[in-house]
């Protein structure tokens, strides 16, 4: 009852019961603040009040909506509004009606936006517009900082296609991933995720999914109880097709978890069907907070997760590994290739006939 005593979320519950504010998605995107507007329509999507939404595109929406009155040239709040329009907000409708928007997709489109911002600044203090760009101002920009500008890519690429400025070469330089973790290393930290009870079981569940299974926390963040398979005695999680065996003593830390799993006793999220409930109603937890714990705890997602996918594709066909764990064939035989695998020329395809 906490968050119904605090002003804010009073006003706003106020507005809509007299109807100063419609019941709608459009209504709740005018009041304030943003957090507590999100919290309140989670719920209201949850208890059917209000139609189902991608609630990260929502929020993209709204931050945008902010953003552009802030730009204080008209000529690049126009170009900045057509470029989230006609490329940033396509791209994420798209992405939506595929499947749930990520932060991290989000956030990028955020930054997106904001490095077209201050590109735009950056000619307007070397005297000159987005139609009179050189190549020259290009380089200047990225010589400031290669890594941290490179999604300007996005927003030239746009206004050379559709003629608001001449055409120039976008610089590219490869961005290699952090080098994965030693397979030792790699089964240290397994081990610890297995068996140092110290560790919040939720995050040990986790990093064994991403130590074990190679499993992007993308992914994890989108599991269900119903990925879970215990049948004749043999757990099961579904990443793929088909099932992947979990074994002991995994598979009972898997289970014990299940009836454990934090953020259901809430008035939330009560029948929370994740994996990993959040503390918003009908959402599980975020990548980003889940890498976030993982990382205080001194598991690194990403080299971990590499190092796992180099394992498995040395101990099976790549093609095998893609289907049961939920990666693309293309990946996953790249990585045999590079790993020097003996299965990296076993044709995909089914080998049961």
């Amino acid at each position: 009852m906490t968050w119904t005593n605090k002003p804010h979320t009073q006003r706003n519950l106020r507005a809509l019961a007299l109807k100063e504010v419609p019941l709608t998605h459009d209504g709740l995107s005018q009041l304030h603040p943003w957090r507590s507007v999100a919290y309140l329509r989670d719920l209201l999507m949850q208890s059917g009040v209000l139609p189902p939404a991608d609630r990260q595109l929502l929020l993209f929406q709204r931050w945008l909506a902010e953003k552009l009155p802030a730009v204080g040239d008209a000529g690049h709040r126009r170009l900045l509004e057509l470029f989230a329009t006609w490329h940033v907000q396509r791209r994420l409708n798209s992405l939506a009606d595929r499947g749930p928007l990520t932060s991290k997709q989000v956030q990028q489109a955020r930054n997106e936006i904001r490095l077209a911002t201050a590109f735009l600044d950056h000619l307007a203090e070397r005297g000159r517009t987005l139609a009179e760009c050189t190549q020259a101002d290009v380089d200047n920009w990225y010589a400031g900082g290669y890594t941290a500008r490179r999604l300007t890519h996005a927003f030239l690429r746009w206004a050379m296609r559709s003629k608001h400025m001449l055409k120039v070469a976008v610089p590219h330089r490869s961005t290699s991933n952090p080098a994965p973790l030693a397979q030792h290393q790699r089964l240290t930290l397994l081990r610890q995720a297995v068996d140092q009870g110290d560790i919040p079981l939720q995050d040990r569940v986790v990093a064994a999914l991403v130590l074990l299974y190679a499993q992007p926390l993308t992914r994890i963040a989108r599991l269900t109880t119903d990925d879970v398979l215990h049948e004749d005695g043999e757990v099961l999680v579904r990443l793929g097709d088909p099932p992947s065996p979990v074994p002991e003593p995994l598979a009972g830390l898997l289970l014990t978890y299940l009836d454990q799993r934090p953020n259901t006793r809430t008035a939330t999220n009560p029948n929370a069907r994740w994996l990993f409930p959040g503390r918003r109603a009908g959402q599980p937890m975020t990548p980003h907070t889940l890498e976030l714990r993982l990382r205080q705890l001194g598991f690194p997602t990403q080299r971990g997760r590499m190092a796992a996918i180099r394992h498995l594709v040395l101990q099976a066909p790549a093609p095998v590994i893609a289907r049961m764990l939920g990666y693309h064939d293309d990946t996953t035989a790249q990585l045999a290739a590079e790993a020097g695998g003996t299965w990296r020329h076993y044709a995909p395809g089914d080998h049961t006939r």
